[in-house]
């Protein structure tokens, strides 16, 4: 999906905590970043992750192209995106990031 969007992406199957992943892609400028957990395979939503602010919402997977592409342009603003999508607080392994 994100390809056929002509967005670029990584997948990170390091084995670490999401936390560390996080750090390791803010150290790299990412500037959003999605995240696939258990709750995908349930609700049918992703993380969406943006580096400044390190606030988390989660978003329909067949939105998350579109999204990305919106954000990235211009089209759309984070800010837009957080009054509409529901916040994620920031997990355990998010903290191990800040550690």
């Amino acid at each position: 999906m994100l390809t056929r969007a002509g967005v670029s992406s990584k997948v990170d199957s390091s084995g670490q905590s999401v936390g560390r992943r996080y750090a390791r892609a803010d150290e790299m400028g990412i500037r959003y970043a999605l995240t696939v957990d258990h709750d995908t395979l349930e609700d049918n939503t992703v993380t969406l992750r943006e580096i400044l602010t390190t606030k988390q919402i989660r978003i329909p997977v067949p939105e998350s192209s579109v999204l990305l592409v919106e954000l990235t342009a211009g089209r759309t603003t984070w800010s837009e995106l957080l009054a509409k999508y529901p916040n994620v607080e920031a997990s355990a392994a998010d903290e191990d990031k800040k550690e």
